[in-house]
């Protein structure tokens, strides 16, 4: 058992190889900006799930839009800035139907509407259609919606139409992926189901498919699951949820969601390069147990964290100063007060 954990350590604390490509990298290929950091519901310090890929002069995506999203994106790019990345915006993934990581997207929605009415208002170019892609119930959900605010106009895709080996079927599938996916995002996205207790939950990755190849795999919520696995090998990034610290794995399993350490295992399953942790309890409001990451090539997730895919190399070094800065602050013990 012994000689085990040990090993187990070891391979905790290997440094994966940066790849070739990343050297040398400009800062205007891909980052990653974390609207939302925490479970279940907004908190002073976190908000629910929401991260925004912005692809810069490509355009952005949102891989999940929980309430608030929208108000994040302007409390990070300011007003002027937020509603250009808005207008930019090609793409909203949503992993299933909790309200915590999609009621954002209605606001997204609407000042888009608004903006395409500005646009016609002024002889200017239309804005192009938005894709939402999401569990079936969310094009229900957002049909009822467009019946009652004019203006709202997407492509809707079921999730399920990205599942590894499935060919792109139906009315809209095969123009939205030629035309928007392959050549304005020259991204691939493919997803799998994972193991929620929400019915249609999915996991996706995000694979760049003209210049650096870049791999940007987002868990959802989930139980540990060998199909995110497969779906994530050799992921540049993995974005894991680790609802609840190591202790808790029962309620972990009760809830279906994951512990730290379960996430870490993923993305060394995955070979990921940098794994980046989420969707924290709010019992953890400012940070979780960071004495779990110890020696890991990870790193802790805030809202308004902004990283760049030419920062990746540097982002186990935060763990460091940040247990200083929460031992000096005492957040380690708030939790802990709690229980």
């Amino acid at each position: 058992a012994k000689a085990e954990e040990a090993e187990e350590t070891q391979e905790v604390q290997e440094e994966p190889e940066k790849p070739e490509w990343m050297k040398d990298l400009g800062r205007d290929r891909m980052e990653v900006v974390m609207l939302g950091t925490a479970a279940s519901v907004p908190g002073k310090y976190r908000n629910v799930s929401g991260i925004f890929v912005d692809l810069f002069d490509r355009g952005g995506i949102i891989l999940d839009c929980g309430e608030g999203s929208f108000g994040q994106l302007l409390r990070k790019y300011g007003r002027a800035g937020g509603f250009a990345k808005l207008e930019a915006l090609s793409c909203v993934w949503v992993s299933h139907m909790h309200a915590d990581h999609h009621l954002g997207l209605l606001r997204v929605l609407s000042h888009r509407a608004a903006l395409a009415r500005q646009r016609r208002e002024k002889g200017e170019p239309a804005l192009e259609k938005l894709t939402v892609i999401g569990p079936p119930p969310l094009r229900k959900w957002l049909g009822i919606y467009q019946a009652i605010e004019e203006g709202i106009e997407i492509d809707f895709v079921d999730n399920a139409r990205l599942f590894p080996g499935k060919e792109w079927v139906g009315a809209d599938s095969g123009s939205v992926l030629s035309g928007l996916l392959a050549e304005r995002l020259q991204i691939k996205i493919t997803t799998v189901h994972v193991r929620h207790s929400c019915r249609d939950a999915c996991g996706v990755a995000l694979e760049n498919t003209d210049g650096p190849p870049w791999k940007l795999v987002y868990s959802g919520d989930t139980r540990p699951c060998k199909e995110l696995v497969a779906l994530g090998q050799g992921a540049t990034l993995l974005i894991h949820e680790a609802t609840f610290e190591n202790t808790l794995e029962d309620d972990a399993k009760f809830k279906q969601h994951s512990t730290t350490e379960e996430a870490l295992r993923i993305g060394r399953q995955m070979g990921a390069y940098r794994t980046l942790l989420s969707h924290f309890s709010q019992r953890y409001a400012k940070a979780p147990v960071l004495s779990e990451l110890e020696g890991a090539n990870a790193g802790v997730a805030f809202d308004l964290m902004a990283i760049n895919l030419s920062d990746l190399p540097r982002l186990p070094s935060l763990l460091a100063p940040l247990s200083r800065l929460c031992k000096l602050e005492g957040w380690q013990t708030e939790y802990e007060e709690e229980e």
